[in-house]
């Protein structure tokens, strides 16, 4: 009891790593949850508006946009989340406006760039994408440039630890907007169904009001000596320098992340686009508690990492295995045994080809988590370049194994290629990381040398 007490005078009012830690933990916990709550009611409310084909077609069309968008964001969030925890703990605010400022301009460029060649090339191959596709096409580029700025803005909160703060506006308010106005449009189109590309128009205007209010929220939480630094540095060689690797991480996990729905309206149907959309969905909830961690303590792993506290590192990184690994666990057990009643109540009996995909995502997922915050420590510690060269060996495995996978097994077959290509890269990194952090991540422990 007294330790509980103490725990949450900490909690309270803390200063230090460990009330910090504890503050953002639990944040991003209910951030988290309420993330992913919200995500599974998004795609019900989509499920059911726009049915098994249109859904479909909306999800491949943004499973295309989110992979050609990648070079807008070029891994410049991961970027400013390190570099402005390391600035901040030096006092360097020049060097934070400078950062903000470079990433912005960057992420803006590159957005432009993007949504000509991507106008371009929709119009040129207007007869391959499904009916009514290129305008859902459209609207999928105007999400281009607010998505990459928004992330940048929830990076930079969380550079800060204002880690809630930083979750809130891309995680919680775009998907929350999103339902809201989809289910106003469901109920207010009487004289017609609701569309594909209706969706996609609605989700542009979610992102927009997304991304207004976390630019406010940063401008309220930046610390007054950053708002009186009027000075700016740059050390743009060495942000490209990280920049680019990070960028191909974060690409290639977008990559893997969306290939499948893109292989399925290739070599199989919209329909199993939907049917794989619902179950890589549904089985996020599993990964959810290794995603909060990995937010939670992604500034201070750099943070102990660069100020030589190995020890607080170790123990950082075995305390969220175990925790994250038993809550993955727990989950998969109930997705197993209630998951075909899950589909059938909420996303309707045409959905129910989703069961089977959804256990082997799942079971994917627990497995990650079993393997610890790989990703995040490789990139908060300046080991992007070996993070790099395991996923595309990932990304190389996964596009062979999706052709045959898919036309064989259909949506199974994608959520059994995905796995397989997410395990092997992730047991790559972990051999790579060893010598570089100086300790040994094991699934179920950590082993110091």
């Amino acid at each position: 009891m007294k330790a509980a007490r103490k725990l949450f005078t900490e909690f309270r009012t803390g200063q230090g790593l460990k009330g910090q830690l504890l503050r953002g933990g639990v944040g991003s916990v209910a951030v988290r949850i309420g993330s992913t709550l919200l995500s599974v009611a998004l795609a019900v409310v989509l499920a059911r508006a726009l049915g098994a084909e249109g859904f479909g077609i909306y999800s491949f069309v943004f499973a295309l946009i989110t992979i050609l968008a990648i070079p807008a964001q070029m891994g410049l969030p991961n970027l400013v989340v390190r570099e402005t925890a390391k600035a901040q703990a030096a006092n360097d605010w020049a060097l934070i406006n400078g950062l903000w400022r470079w990433s912005t301009l960057m992420a803006l460029m590159m957005s432009a760039v993007l949504i000509v060649i991507g106008a371009l090339a929709a119009w040129i191959f207007a007869a391959r994408l499904p009916e009514g596709g290129l305008a859902v096409f459209y609207w999928g580029l105007v999400l281009v440039p607010l998505i990459a700025l928004g992330n940048l803005r929830g990076a930079a909160l969380r550079g800060l630890r204002h880690v809630v703060q930083g979750q809130l506006p891309e995680f919680i308010l775009r998907p929350a907007f999103l339902v809201i106005l989809v289910l106003g449009a469901y109920f207010g189109l009487s004289a017609r169904a609701l569309t594909a590309s209706d969706a996609m128009m609605l989700h542009a205007f979610a992102s927009l009001a997304a991304f207004i209010i976390g630019a406010w929220l940063l401008l309220n939480k930046r610390p007054k000596e950053l708002i009186a630094q009027k000075e700016k540095k740059s050390e743009v060689g060495a942000w490209l320098a990280s920049a680019l690797p990070l960028g191909m991480i974060a690409g290639m996990q977008v990559v893997n992340q969306n290939i499948g729905s893109l292989a399925l309206g290739i070599f199989d149907s919209y329909t199993e686009v939907a049917l794989f959309k619902i179950s890589s969905q549904v089985a996020a909830v599993v990964s959810t508690p290794i995603t909060i961690i990995n937010i939670a303590i992604a500034p201070y792993l750099s943070r102990l990492f660069y100020s030589g506290q190995r020890e607080g590192l170790i123990e950082l990184v075995n305390m969220s295995i175990i925790i994250s690994g038993s809550l993955s666990i727990l989950i998969f057990i109930i997705l197993t045994i209630f998951g075909r009643f899950i589909i059938s109540s909420f996303f309707g009996a045409g959905f129910s080809g989703s069961y089977v995909p959804l256990l082997v995502l799942s079971f994917g997922n627990v497995l990650i988590s079993l393997m610890g915050p790989l990703l995040t420590l490789a990139s908060m510690t300046g080991n992007e370049a070996l993070a790099m060269r395991s996923m595309a060996l990932g990304t190389v495995i996964i596009i062979p194994a999706l052709i045959v996978l898919v036309i064989n097994y259909s949506s199974a077959g994608a959520a059994l290629a995905v796995v397989f290509s997410m395990v092997i890269w992730r047991v790559s990194l972990t051999a790579r990381l060893e010598r570089q952090v100086g300790f040994r991540i094991d699934p179920l422990k950590i082993r110091s040398f």
